[in-house]
């Protein structure tokens, strides 16, 4: 079965500051979509590189509307896909205005501190209130939202 890129689509109707979740995980992409939405967020989500058949934009070193309109990411590593650290990466040298808020096991950052010099990071496993708490520091911190 061929799984198609899902394009993250943004509302014209902002109600919040736009926050894009990148996670691969349905269920856990929907519970972190519910937590922001329920503080006032606007939400969009996308699987990640490895959830579709498709080439990601950011693992071809292409653009991302989804990227560009956000005013924060929420990234969720999975370190045994490679093309997680290159979708980082670009997200980070393409969209240097958009504040990044990496997910990851603990011992991979400690590992690859280099990985996440310009990111906030949530170690594995996220809760609802560390979630919350680092959106709001990094939004807070950043310039206003578009």
């Amino acid at each position: 079965m061929s799984r198609t890129m899902q394009v993250p689509i943004w509302s014209e109707r902002c109600s919040g500051p736009r926050v894009l979740i990148e996670e691969t995980d349905f269920a856990k992409q929907e519970a972190v979509k519910r937590i922001l939405r329920d503080r006032g967020y606007e939400v969009a989500a996308c699987g990640g590189p490895e959830a579709t058949d498709d080439r990601c934009a950011l693992v071809a070193h292409d653009q991302c509307d989804a990227v560009a309109r956000a005013d924060v990411v929420v990234h969720s590593m999975r370190p045994q896909d490679p093309r997680n650290r290159e979708v980082l990466t670009n997200i980070i040298e393409s969209y240097p205005d958009v504040p990044v808020i990496v997910e990851a096991p603990r011992p991979y950052v400690e590992r690859q501190p280099e990985d996440f010099v310009d990111c906030a990071v949530i170690y594995q496993p996220m809760t609802a209130r560390t979630l919350i708490e680092v959106v709001e520091k990094v939004l807070a911190e950043s310039p206003a939202p578009r």
